[in-house]
């Protein structure tokens, strides 16, 4: 094995972007093989929805679910009610996730994840919501029986919020357990893929000064899932920070973001071997996304600095992406193609922290449905393709090329985990991914999504270890009310 530099690595980057063109020839004949295996079904399922029975089985489901979630009203209509829930089920089978077939444990994964919440509204300005929520994970692993896949009868959401009766300062302020979601979730998220979730005990401010522009402030404390007993948040972990989204022009968005991770743990390593200390972070960035006629096109920076350890951090992270769709024609296709950067740490013993921290996203979204990247060490490559052969019916098709941005720091999974650590004699051509992906809003509150993922494990694979390819399927439906 032979070290390779930063050059090299720019030139499998170059070589990946041209091998796309071929590879995306493959990609389309999937797709289309696909799209034609749905619109088979779609005409079938045509030909049963014709059938009275089935008509009226789904009239009856939507009828019902739609009374259970009729609000109730008191008090002259200054006190209304309102309950819903969700249950889902999602069936994973998954096959060589460590890239070594004689050892790894393949795995059909039964998730079940069930919500209930009420929704109360006191008059125009009060609101109290509380929702509680049962995860459960059946398999036959270990690995898939954890705090990432179990959460039993939890307190997912509990908060009061209260909305300014000053039409003068347009202001919403809301206290206790929450989601947090900001831009497209590649910073913060609530991972709603994850039969867990990501909530935060938070305080938050918005301010809407005109129809255009909005901001929030808070500050919250990410909350740790136990899977016997209840749920509770990291005091010792602050994140808070300030959002401003402008959306002057219309289909264009413009946001400003202030990110602060504070950890008060004293004991955090630093990468010099005697350093301890807190994290002191702060994540300073803009997104941008608009659209005009068939073209869409986005895109999002962040500077991180800041100390670990008393060791300074300087790291940074980009995101651009540019869609076509061909609204006029059948199946209004969209073709689209993005670049993504997380920076690594090329001397991991020099005192300056240069891996970035991808804080709390929702990564399953953006870098391969198998979850094997995140925004930290990469360099990611995407094709993708998106067709609608009818109403109901999405079908999505993506390629993913991934490296390291270098061999010195480690690989990084999309939960910031490593999968494998650094290997200064390796390639930083991680591998290839395939997603395919069909969705179906069976009714008003009905859904379903089967997806395929199959990753080629690159030479970095190789070169560090077992490097059999790995396989994910998954089937879930989900019914909300």
């Amino acid at each position: 094995m032979t070290s390779r530099g930063a050059g090299e690595s720019r030139e499998e980057l170059c070589l990946c972007a041209r091998n796309m063109i071929s590879r995306a020839d493959c990609l389309v004949a999937m797709v289309v093989w696909l799209g034609v295996a749905a619109a088979a079904e779609v005409s079938h399922a045509a030909e049963r929805a014709a059938d009275n029975d089935s008509r009226n089985l789904l009239t009856w489901m939507d009828q019902t679910l739609d009374q259970l979630g009729t609000p109730l009203s008191f008090a002259d209509g200054h006190l209304t009610v309102n309950t819903g829930g969700e249950f889902r089920y999602r069936l994973e089978l998954r096959d060589d996730f460590t890239f070594n077939d004689s050892s790894y444990e393949d795995d059909a994964i039964h998730l079940l994840r069930t919500r209930l919440h009420v929704d109360v509204s006191a008059g125009p300005h009060v609101r109290a919501f509380v929702q509680g929520q049962d995860a459960e994970s059946v398999a036959s692993s270990g690995l898939n029986r954890t705090n990432g896949f179990i959460d039993r009868l939890d307190l997912r959401q509990l908060f009061v919020e209260l909305t300014s009766p000053m039409g003068a300062f347009p202001a919403t302020f809301k206290v206790g357990r929450q989601e947090l979601v900001y831009g497209e979730q590649r910073f913060v998220g609530a991972f709603d893929w994850s039969n867990v979730t990501r909530v935060f005990d938070a305080v938050k401010a918005s301010w809407t000064p005109t129809t255009w522009a909005q901001i929030d402030g808070w500050f919250s404390q990410v909350v740790l899932i136990d899977r016997v007993r209840p749920d509770s948040a990291d005091h010792g972990d602050d994140f808070y920070g300030l959002y401003t989204s402008l959306k002057p022009l219309k289909n264009h968005v413009l946001d400003t973001f202030l990110f602060i991770r504070h950890d008060r743990d004293n004991e955090l390593r630093g990468e010099i071997a005697s350093h301890r200390g807190q994290l002191k972070e702060y994540t300073l960035g803009n997104r941008f996304r608009g659209k005009r006629a068939n073209v869409d096109y986005g895109l999002e920076w962040a500077w991180q600095f800041g100390s670990r350890a008393h060791e300074d951090i300087a790291a940074w992270a980009w995101h651009n992406e540019l869609g076509y769709t061909f609204a006029d024609i059948p199946w209004s296709p969209r073709i689209g193609m993005e670049y993504n950067h997380g920076s690594g740490d090329d001397n991991t013993s020099d005192g300056q922290v240069s891996n970035f921290d991808n804080l709390f996203p929702t990564n399953h979204l953006h870098y391969g449905y198998i979850d094997f990247a995140s925004l930290r060490n990469l360099d990611h490559l995407e094709a993708n393709l998106t067709v609608k052969p009818t109403k109901p019916f999405t079908l999505i098709g993506k390629y993913h090329g991934f490296f390291l941005d270098t061999n010195k720091s480690a690989w990084f999974n999309a939960g910031q985990s490593v999968i494998r650590t650094a290997g200064v004699s390796a390639s930083q051509t991680l591998g290839q991914e395939v997603d395919l992906l069909a969705k179906c809003q069976v009714s008003q509150h009905v859904d379903t999504v089967m997806g395929y993922a199959h990753f080629h494990a690159g030479a970095f694979v190789r070169d560090t270890g077992p490097s059999d390819d790995a396989n994910f399927f998954y089937w879930q439906t989900t019914v909300k009310f």
